[in-house]
């Protein structure tokens, strides 16, 4: 079997030309128009079919490279985007989605271990097919497997493949449950609340962007990143460990308020059509670029009992978002929206609850408070939260 690595210029290229089926199929294909599937989602799980084909059946293993400079770039803009009073407005909400996100990691690992039990399997396939990979993600599973190879070999196996399952299964659901909210109880965005992320009639007008513009955001989301790198590796230094997207987006949110306070009289390009183009582009090319490398063949793997586990995970991800997260908040816009991003969150990774939100909110209307919430609990909180409960549960339930 022969392999073939794609450079990053090769991967970029076959991302755009994935992204521009996936947006083909979206636009011809009305069921997928109406539920608000990401043309990311779809045009990343195409070529990742592709891939799994071509290894299939021509004996060929494509690898393509990786890079986090889109996701950097998307998380900087919602830092650039962010005004204090929003965060401080957003508190209770924030506290409420992270309490329904705790709930999520404690019920995922009862129900993998408890599936384990059911089917007689070691405890460490039931944790792998929990929290570890659907809120943790490949990284997750990838680091927690050589803990669990000792009493369950497929270990690696298990949890990479419950990670893809989770990763185009938060894509594929997340956004319609929230089409389904918005729609089931009619539902309209604040838009005095969110007055800071609309354009005015006079700012519309002008809203075309120009090289100036363009090259002044280009230059914030540089200097922005940047810092986030450097506040990273001074947190590492602490003996704190966090993703570089959480420092950028926090550099992100320093620059946006202090740069206007500061320099009252520059044109900063917060809030500009410039920084949104550079959000939504750099948002989808990170998402295809992760989808098309997923190792589908994984999930056959490990197909049958892993599948019923995983679908009982969906459900109750699905169940809880609505029962109980999108009423503790009161049912509202944001609400739905939030639930959106929750259930790809619990299911996927962060980028992928963004994709939902974001397929909605182009759709619908915006809303500033869920794209900071669910950011905000999917980089600060919930893997500190999985890898306690992980520790807790399979020391308690068996090890």
């Amino acid at each position: 079997m022969s392999e073939l690595i794609l450079d990053a210029n090769q991967t970029l290229v076959v991302a755009i030309i994935a992204y521009f089926l996936g947006r083909m199929l979206v636009t011809n294909i009305a069921v997928l128009d109406r539920f608000r599937i990401p043309e990311a989602v779809i045009g990343g799980i195409l070529a990742a079919v592709g891939v799994a084909a071509l290894r299939q059946w021509g004996s060929v293993v494509i690898s393509f490279t990786s890079g986090e400079l889109a996701l950097l770039m998307f998380f900087t803009t919602i830092g650039l985007n962010a005004r204090l009073s929003d965060l401080k407005a957003g508190g209770l909400i924030l506290v409420l989605t992270l309490s329904v996100c705790i709930t999520a990691v404690i019920l995922q690992n009862i129900i993998g271990l408890g599936y384990a039990r059911l089917l007689g399997a070691p405890p460490a396939a039931g944790i792998m097919a929990g929290s570890v990979a659907l809120v943790g993600g490949h990284g997750t599973a990838a680091a927690w497997a050589p803990l669990f190879s000792g009493s369950a070999k497929a270990a690696g196996t298990i949890g990479l493949a419950s990670a893809t399952f989770g990763l185009v299964a938060g894509g594929i659901f997340g956004s319609p449950f929230g089409r389904f909210l918005i729609l089931r109880y009619k539902l309209q965005p604040d838009h005095q609340a969110e007055s800071g992320l609309t354009l005015s009639a006079e700012e519309e007008q002008k809203g075309r962007i120009d090289v100036p513009q363009f090259f002044a955001s280009i230059l914030v989301i540089a200097l922005a990143i940047g810092i986030g790198g450097q506040l990273n590796t001074a947190i590492q230094h602490l003996g704190l460990k966090l993703p570089q997207f959480v420092t950028s987006l926090f550099a992100g949110i320093i620059i946006g308020n202090l740069g206007p306070a500061v320099m009252p009289r520059a044109a900063w390009p917060t809030h500009s059509p410039a920084i949104r183009l550079i959000a939504e582009l750099s948002l989808s090319i990170f998402l295809v670029r992760a989808l098309m490398s997923l190792e589908l063949w994984t999930l056959a793997a490990v197909a049958g009992p892993l599948l019923i586990v995983l679908m009982t995970q969906v459900a109750m991800v699905v169940a809880l978002a609505y029962f109980f997260l999108f009423r503790i908040l009161k049912r509202t816009y944001d609400a739905a929206i939030i639930a959106s991003g929750f259930v790809g969150l619990s299911l996927g990774a962060t980028p992928t609850a963004v994709a939902n939100m974001d397929a909605l909110t182009q759709k619908f209307g915006p809303s500033s408070t869920a794209f900071l919430v669910i950011p905000l609990v999917g980089a600060f909180f919930i893997d500190l939260i999985n890898a306690f409960a992980v520790s807790t549960l399979y020391g308690i339930w068996g090890g």
